[in-house]
């Protein structure tokens, strides 16, 4: 079962990401958020996102994974799942 908690603060660390990396400090990040709903998430910035986000969180997506995740919920689970402690 995911903690709901950790997920929260996960989830509020790839906001702050996305908002340095997109250089966009009012942008809201939600669970939802895709690069259908995120204006500056394209698959030019998806590499700088899924790298800092990598970075951050000591973990390497697999490759299959970073193209069929739909939004950022999806980051989340993936890294409450599999991130080691950090």
């Amino acid at each position: 079962m995911i903690n709901m908690d950790e997920k929260k603060r996960i989830l509020d660390e790839i906001a702050e990401i996305f908002k340095k990396e997109l250089d966009d400090s009012n942008l809201n990040i939600s669970y939802d958020s895709s690069p259908k709903s995120v204006e500056k998430w394209d698959s030019i910035t998806n590499l700088v996102l899924i790298s800092a986000i990598e970075e951050k969180f000591n973990i390497v997506f697999p490759v299959e994974f970073i193209f069929s995740a739909e939004n950022v919920g999806d980051l989340c689970d993936y890294i409450v799942k599999n991130a080691s402690a950090n």
